[in-house]
């Protein structure tokens, strides 16, 4: 059995440099659906993340309507996934633009820049940096309060008494748990 390498760098949300014995690649699409372009041509893939479900067609054959048709449902699906996330995250920031006063000075007075969040998941960890790498700083339990600081897609930038750190926007949540 030979050696593999393979090593993926991503350089922007959903753009991907592919690093392999057999060359560089570069993918652009969400995990699930993308499009790969490399030396051998373009290849569409399409799948359900998590099951190893997948359906891989290069583009230019006789395949190739059914890869596009693929990716452009993979991206449907994707889209309407991360739709709520994109709306949850957008919804706190233009309800504190409406809400700043004006003072007497005429002087408009600063935005609240954070809010409370709850942790939806018993054993979240609060991170270092916006990786699942980076390095643990604690467990938060079920029903924790934490402030919010900034929101940067499926990370979000909390504070916890004096520590803060980074946690998944998935786990959180604007109501205390059930």
């Amino acid at each position: 059995m030979g050696f593999r390498f393979q090593k993926r760098l991503s350089i922007l949300p959903g753009v991907r440099i592919n690093l392999s014995k057999g060359g560089v690649s570069t993918s652009v699409g969400p995990r699930g659906a993308d499009v790969n372009i490399g030396r051998n041509g373009v290849t569409t893939n399409a799948g359900i993340p998590g099951t190893g479900l997948s359906y891989r067609s290069k583009l230019g054959g006789h395949g190739g309507k059914i890869g596009v048709l693929t990716l452009v449902v993979g991206l449907g699906v994707w889209a309407f996934q991360h739709f709520g996330k994109i709306e949850k995250t957008v919804a706190p920031v233009t309800s504190h633009i409406t809400q700043i006063p004006a003072t007497q000075t005429g002087q408009v007075a600063p935005a609240p820049s954070s809010d409370i969040r709850y942790v939806h998941r018993e054993g979240s960890v609060l991170r270092e940096t916006e990786s699942t790498s980076g390095k643990s700083l604690k467990k938060e339990p079920k029903g924790a309060q934490v402030t919010l600081l900034q929101s940067d897609g499926d990370w979000a930038k909390v504070q916890d008494g004096a520590l803060t750190g980074w946690m998944r926007m998935s786990v959180l949540g604007s109501a205390p748990p059930d």
